[in-house]
């Protein structure tokens, strides 16, 4: 299921992406980014992290249902209290900045999705492992909002339509889960609530949460702010775009392991708990390093054919996001994977808090002169902070199945596959004159076969793994 829920995720925005880029003006989609990313850095501070903490306590108390109710209620009690404050603090904004004022009727759409998604508690069906619920409830709003933008997002002005779809439809499905959760959980015989008790850890995670939150999407909002009229932060936007769609892989894999990994280690699975982590890291720096080397070699083609050359600006933006999607995917993995279920929320925390003022600081130098380059090196090296800072703290469990010969095979796999793709890629141009959408989607077919053929004859564990699982599926087919 979590398979499927990731395919689909991908050829939505396959096709999502170049058809709104091409439609609405860079401008236009950089006024939706940019009260998207305003959203988002609410919707940070009404969860509080709640969404990665709710997550992990749910898998730990999964098998007893009292228990289990009672955590819900006592985060849900939170996540009411400080969505009131935030929804406030967000709709006084709406009428005092300018920026926010002059984009209103997409501010007030993004106040009530932000509204909508503090009540999702994804994180309670993530704990449970209810993938099945949550792909195809996800997949029939993904459908509707898939839908609704081909149907109505036809010309420029239709950004406003693009942003409900957005802010509305994307997040309307949390209210489902809302409503399933009562036929789940029974809430009237949990007992003697504790609320304290989450303040603590919730403190840590929260703090994390805000700081993850100034150096993702307050980013945007800084950009949006620094520069002349949104038209940076829309090419700004298509490059987070792009890695979005490597991230949602990423995720979604990173997803199932997390509660698995929790429970593992609250029973005292050592060997579970090893087992699951080296197999997940490996799958994450295989992807990651690969995206990042593609988008480096092909980042002017898949631009291009992508979103036109109105977006021709984002090539440089899209190179640099490819190593950020690098660093975010395996510090995210690190942290929910390793530091999370150790109990380590501290060096989390540390991690993201320190990285903010980096972020704070590097946009507020570049962002004006730079524009979307100046946004991207910024979150670039926010990112390299984040990740050296948790890999110094998980340092005693990599060690334990980090070996340099299997970095040195993904190395060489890569570089193999750059080579060969890039000639391929050189010979359609020259050759056939192909346009940069052959380029683009030929490259990326040569660049897959070959780093997997490569990295199958170096005997890298992750690729014979999934080539192992193909051929299984194969065979029973």
């Amino acid at each position: 299921m979590n398979t499927l829920l990731t395919a689909s995720n991908l050829i939505v925005a396959l096709i999502t992406i170049p058809y709104v880029s091409r439609v609405l003006s860079v401008e236009r989609l950089g006024d939706v980014s940019f009260a998207q990313s305003v959203s988002t850095w609410a919707s940070a501070l009404c969860l509080l992290g709640v969404n990665v903490y709710g997550m992990r306590e749910c898998a730990r108390v999964r098998d007893d249902a009292r228990e289990l109710a009672r955590v819900v209620k006592e985060l849900l009690i939170i996540i009411t209290a400080t969505t009131s404050v935030v929804v406030i603090g967000f709709a006084v904004a709406i009428f005092v900045v300018p920026s926010f004022a002059s984009v209103a009727p997409l501010m007030w759409m993004f106040l009530l999705g932000t509204l909508m998604l503090s009540y999702g508690v994804e994180w309670f069906y993530q704990g449970i492992e209810q993938y099945s619920y949550i792909t195809v409830r996800s997949l029939a709003f993904k459908m509707l909002a898939f839908a609704a933008t081909l149907l109505f997002v036809r010309r420029p002005g239709d950004y406003l339509v693009y942003g409900a779809i957005l802010a509305l439809v994307t997040c309307g499905n949390n209210l489902f889960n809302l409503i399933r959760l009562h036929k789940l959980l029974d809430f009237k015989s949990v007992g003697k609530l504790d609320v304290r008790r989450h303040i603590r850890p919730l403190m840590v995670f929260g703090a994390q949460a805000i700081a993850q939150s100034v150096y993702l999407s307050f980013n945007s909002t800084m950009l949006g702010v620094l520069s002349h009229g949104n038209y940076q932060v829309g090419l700004h936007q298509l490059a987070v775009k792009i890695e979005h769609v490597q991230c949602s892989v990423v995720g979604a894999v990173t997803g199932v392991f997390v509660p698995r990994i929790a429970h593992d280690q609250m029973a005292d699975d050592v060997a579970g708990f090893c087992r699951l982590v080296r197999t997940g890291f490996g799958f994450t720096m295989n992807i990651c390093l690969a995206v990042m080397c593609y988008l480096l070699a092909f980042a002017e083609p898949v631009v291009l054919f992508v979103s036109g050359e109105a977006f021709a600006g984002a090539v440089a933006p899209v190179r640099i996001i490819g190593a950020v999607s690098l660093m975010s995917c395996v510090s995210y993995f690190v942290a929910m994977c390793i530091l999370s279920p150790l109990g380590r929320e501290r060096q989390m925390a540390m991690s993201s808090i320190a990285a903010a003022p980096v972020s704070v600081a590097l946009n507020l130098l570049l962002d004006g002169p730079f524009g979307a380059v100046g946004a991207g090196v910024a979150l670039l090296a926010t990112e390299a902070t984040v990740l050296c800072i948790e890999l110094w703290c998980a340092r005693d469990v990599l060690s334990s199945f980090v070996r340099l010969r299997d970095l040195a095979r993904m190395a060489a796999s890569n570089a193999v596959a750059v080579a060969v793709s890039a000639g391929c890629a050189w010979l359609l141009a020259t050759a056939f004159s192909a346009g940069p959408g052959a380029i683009a989607i030929a490259g990326l077919l040569a660049y897959s076969a070959v780093d997997i053929a490569v990295a199958v004859a170096l005997r890298d564990d992750t690729a014979l793994m999934l080539v192992g699982k193909a051929r299984a599926a194969l065979q029973r087919g």
